[in-house]
């Protein structure tokens, strides 16, 4: 995220015979329910293919290839691609060479500027060999649009339309995709207050990532304790305590106090954890985490996406309890698009696929679909945790978006199963 001076960028990182029908772990589909105020939730549906190594799966080779999507929209529309949540079918795999060739089908959520024009069907070149994708960096890097963070990150601003782009056939798969409104779209969704409030108290985690350097004068040190004083401010007879530290573990911060919902006064405990980096905390880390992750309520992270690294590093750690809703806020550069599957895939494992299939029943996550700014992270924290502790007049997602910035293109997915209404 940048601030208004030149704040740095919350940035992201990648992720990673004859004919037959792939393993179902390459096809299974992600049906997550899409909210925006700022944008607009379509589906882009294409036929494609992809050539790649004889050992590497579909899933894989084709997910490398999706990632050049996010290049793609934010160069042309300011829009992104959650391209990890994408659904594939007819899923087929034909040797080639000492490798094969992948075709497939592939449903990709778009989340799109709000006052842009939707044509009816976009033009796609992606690239077509997943084992030549540094040489294909190399090839139109400052040609087709140019690399932010790297050559090797080329993907993150490859742009197919740039003036004076001319793309080899070979190198590409070209596809027209079919343009539609997201079939979950949905407006006036609410949080699951009532589950949140079930156990007469509020567990909320807030991590803070590092910004630019560790010194009280970073921004993530100064957001972090903005949040802490306008959460505090909310509360009756708060206390604050501030924990030892650890190598991976900055600042540690633990704010109780109490706040009247529904009639009665219930407990509130928000933890604040600053970080480096999550991609490269230790086990100190990972002791104190998963403690507070089974219990929380509400998981925040204001920081670094690191290119998707760092958020997805999250996803992996803590301790999932078994039907515990928690609302999620990913607050980094563009976390809608970086997110893989993670965080429901989890959820399937331990509510089971049959009462939680997709992974959304008991949680729902709030993301970026474009860069945010680092003097936002107390704000849009703040934001939702306002709404749980005012929730006698409760807020649905689009009136909680309203206060977010719209630069961001803030996002909630995973809501359309949400039971609660006032």
């Amino acid at each position: 995220m940048k601030s208004f001076a030149v704040r740095a960028l919350l940035s992201c990182l990648p992720l990673a015979l004859g004919c037959q029908q792939s393993a179902l772990e390459d096809t299974a589909p992600s049906e997550d329910a899409i909210t925006s105020n700022d944008g607009k939730a379509l589906e882009f549906e294409f036929t494609g293919a992809v050539v790649t190594g004889a050992d590497t799966t579909p899933k894989a080779a084709v997910l490398s290839q999706l990632e050049y999507l996010q290049g793609v929209f934010t160069t042309d529309v300011n829009g992104n691609a959650q391209f990890g949540h994408a659904k594939l079918t007819n899923v087929r795999e034909v040797a080639e060479g000492d490798g094969k060739r992948v075709t497939f089908t592939a449903a990709v959520p778009v989340i799109w500027q709000k006052n842009t024009a939707v044509p009816a069907d976009y033009a796609l070149a992606l690239p077509l060999d997943t084992r030549k994708l540094s040489d294909f960096n190399e090839k139109y890097d400052g040609k087709c649009g140019n690399n932010e963070y790297g050559t090797e990150n080329f993907w993150h601003d490859w742009n197919p339309k740039a003036e004076g782009c001319t793309i080899a056939d070979a190198d590409v798969s070209r596809a027209s995709a079919a343009v539609a409104p997201h079939a979950k779209e949905t407006k006036n969704k609410y949080p699951e207050y009532d589950q949140i409030w079930e156990d007469d108290r509020l567990d909320v985690v807030a991590i803070f990532g590092i910004i630019t350097s560790n010194t009280p004068d970073d921004d993530g040190y100064r957001e972090l304790n903005s949040f802490l004083d306008s959460s505090k401010a909310l509360l009756t007879g708060a206390t604050v305590k501030e924990n030892a530290t650890s190598r991976s573990i900055l600042k540690d911060t633990t704010l109780t106090g109490k706040v009247t919902v529904g009639g009665r006064q219930r407990t509130v405990n928000v933890d604040l954890i600053l970080v480096q980096e999550l991609q490269s905390v230790g086990a100190d880390f990972d002791t104190r985490y998963d403690a507070l992750s089974e219990k929380a309520d509400m998981l925040m992270y204001n920081g670094h996406a690191g290119l998707g690294k760092n958020v997805n590093a999250l996803a992996r750690k803590g301790k999932v309890a078994k039907d515990k809703y928690q609302l999620v806020l990913l607050n980094g550069c563009q976390t809608f698009a970086y997110i893989d599957t993670t965080f429901n895939d989890r959820r399937i494992a331990t509510n089971t696929a049959s009462r939680d299939p997709q992974g959304t029943k008991y949680m729902d996550i709030v993301g970026n679909a474009l860069p945010g700014y680092a003097n936002n992270l107390a704000s849009m924290s703040a934001t939702l945790f306002g709404a749980v502790v005012k929730s006698d007049q409760p807020k649905h997602y689009n009136q909680l978006l309203e206060s977010m910035p719209a630069s961001h293109i803030v996002v909630v997915f995973g809501e359309d199963d949400n039971r609660f209404a006032p």
